[in-house]
């Protein structure tokens, strides 16, 4: 390309970078926002100066490696203003080293036009809200680079002030309740109850009177009149967590609460009134279930009204560089490991291929090891997780004869059992590995053993049904693949 035209595209590039940023801005005005644009201060002093705006707005090009140790100090002076980026075509390990150094959100006007548009209201909607004193889940909480993901917040956005039932669906980890907290957000005023109830992790025989409660009397131990999850939630939000565990005969009882808005507590004839919005969710395919006459259909659909899946993380990856960035940032400042400060590209990429089947749950899981195992100032990729790292073909100690009857050789089948890359791990990360290795093939064989039933996995572990809970999560066991 000649140097004059070299020149045009440069100065195209720098009048839409001008006109990008003057947009956001604009858009985060009209969100009731205070603004300053980055000026020619050392970016500290600008920010610690700063304290009556909302969010600074800085150009990528215009910030310097000692500008993001400024963004990283600044996060610990109170009524700092949040830093936004905007930048063209900025790079995943580039988002992911922004995002963990305290920038609040970062927006890339390469990719056009209106994706440009949607990242920028989607930023202007997340400041104003992050300027309130909740810190409950926002809607704008799930800003994605992925049009899938967008669409589907979309149609959130327009039914999450509706009465209806909402239906949440999708894999293990993709964060329902959240969700659903994020829902009860949007439409509610700040002292409505939201209450969260697992129909998973309590025993059949109390689920009935923790959700619709009893009266004295009703049962031995029933010593006074309790009220059940419904009448706590009146005047707000009941979610329904697991609800494809939920036992028939309370299927029933659930349906002609829904239809007649009243719950009759356990051990009463009577009625009372309830006004709560009942949002639920599964991992399941509740059709499967009604199917196979494990839920009623009348139910299922009743529930269905409006279905929302949420799409796992697989499909989309583009939005991992984010989440990575921004759990860095969480976690290096509540684990008290602020010397942790990026990632290396090559753990990036590894975290980039995996499958993640527990998806975002297991991405923090991930992130919080990596982080408290890291002794420099950036993620390797030995501080990962065995999974993530991917593991090679045994290796075979150069020079060392294996062949059967040699065992008794020096190192004959040292390595066989070690991770691909055991040569960077110290004997700690040896040790923790190989302890993740045996508990994940225990519970697989415990989960098996006992046809995918969680309370019975639970007793042969030793352990409580929440507590397994959480260990079959970080290492993505799914009870339906044993049933």
């Amino acid at each position: 390309m000649p140097p004059e035209d070299v020149s045009t595209e440069v100065q195209r590039a720098h009048a839409k970078s001008e006109r990008d940023t003057t947009d956001l801005i604009g858009r985060l005005r009209a969100a009731g926002l205070q603004i300053v644009e980055r000026d020619s201060r050392p970016l500290l002093d600008q920010l610690e100066t700063s304290r009556d705006v909302d969010v600074l707005v800085a150009r990528r090009d215009s910030l310097s490696p000692e500008d993001l140790e400024a963004i990283e100090a600044s996060v610990e002076v109170d009524g700092a203003p949040s830093v936004v980026v905007l930048g063209t075509d900025v790079g995943a390990h580039d988002r992911t080293s922004l995002l963990a150094a305290g920038v609040t959100h970062v927006v890339d006007g390469g990719l056009g036009s209106k994706w440009l548009r949607t990242a920028l209201d989607a930023v202007a909607r997340a400041e104003a809200e992050s300027a309130s004193l909740s810190d409950e889940p926002r809607l704008s909480d799930f800003i994605s680079h992925s049009s899938y993901m967008r669409r589907f917040v979309e149609l959130v956005r327009r039914v999450a002030d509706a009465d209806s039932t909402l239906l949440i669906t999708g894999d293990t980890g993709v964060g329902k309740e959240r969700l659903a907290r994020a829902i009860h957000a949007e439409r509610s005023d700040p002292d409505s109850p939201f209450v969260a109830v697992n129909c998973g992790a309590l025993p059949e025989q109390l689920l009935e009177s923790e959700l619709f409660g009893h009266v004295k009397g009703a049962f031995t131990g029933a010593d006074d009149d309790r009220k059940g999850h419904f009448q706590a939630a009146d005047g707000g939000t009941l979610f329904l967590d697991e609800i494809g565990e939920m036992p028939q005969h309370v299927q029933v009882k659930l349906l002609t609460v829904l239809e007649r808005r009243e719950v009759v507590p356990v051990g009463s004839s009577e009625g009372r009134p309830v006004d709560v919005r009942v949002l639920a969710a599964t991992n399941r395919d509740l059709r499967d279930e009604v199917a196979a006459g494990r839920f009623r259909e009348d139910l299922y659909y009743r529930l269905n009204v409006i279905p929302l899946e949420i799409p796992s993380l697989k499909e989309r990856r583009e939005d991992i560089p984010d989440l990575v960035g921004s759990m860095i940032a969480w976690f290096r400042r509540d684990l008290d490991r602020r010397e942790v400060q990026g990632i290396e590209p090559a753990a990036l990429q590894a975290l980039m291929d995996y499958s993640w089947p527990g998806n975002v749950r297991e991405v923090s899981n991930a992130i919080e090891r990596a982080v408290l195992l890291c002794e420099g100032d950036e993620i390797r990729l030995r501080d990962l997780p065995e999974e993530v790292r991917g593991t090679a073909a045994p290796l075979e100690a150069p020079g060392r004869d294996t062949r059967a009857g040699d065992s008794t050789a020096p190192g004959a089948s040292s390595t066989a059992d070690l991770p691909a890359d055991w040569r960077e791990l110290s004997l700690k990360e040896i040790r923790q590995a190989a302890a993740d290795r045996c508990e994940r093939a225990f519970l697989d064989a415990v989960m098996d053993e006992v046809g995918g039933i969680v309370k019975d996995a639970a007793a042969r572990c030793g352990i409580a049904p929440r507590s397994l809970y959480d260990r079959l999560r970080r290492h993505g066991i799914r009870k339906e693949d044993y049933r």
